[in-house]
């Protein structure tokens, strides 16, 4: 179900850390250990979605989402399939309604503009990331 308009989720960042090589994380498989690893180093009153980044430290998706920065330009900006994240329906939606472009993110990115996480089932979701 789509959540309220004005719902903000708190995210969190995993100590888990995705390999951008592997090439299994670009498609959706039942194959969830470093999802299930990164949601697991928080209490689920603690986030309410934890975000993994790669090995060179660039933000990829969330265990359940996919990741949006506004950066003040009027279009999204949603990290590259080639730092190791699945393409996910809502991100492929609006690259291709021009909502959305690809562009690499590091954490400072995420501390510049305003983070958005979603997929399709829930839409686009207003967080906040808490750091430890």
């Amino acid at each position: 179900l789509p959540l309220a308009p004005d719902t903000t989720w708190i995210a969190r960042l995993a100590e888990t850390r995705l390999n951008s090589a592997d090439r299994l994380l670009r498609v959706k498989t039942t194959r969830r250990a470093v999802y299930e690893a990164a949601r697991a180093e928080y209490r689920p009153d603690e986030a309410d979605e934890v975000i993994l980044l790669n090995e060179r430290g660039e933000v990829c998706e969330g265990t359940i989402t996919s990741i949006f920065l506004d950066d003040g330009t009027g279009i999204l900006r949603t990290p590259p399939i080639s730092c190791g994240l699945l393409a996910g329906v809502l991100r492929t939606e609006l690259i291709c309604r021009r909502q959305a472009r690809v562009g690499r993110l590091a954490l400072a990115d995420l501390d510049a503009g305003t983070l958005y996480i979603g997929n399709s089932l829930r839409g686009l979701i207003r967080a906040n990331l808490v750091r430890n």
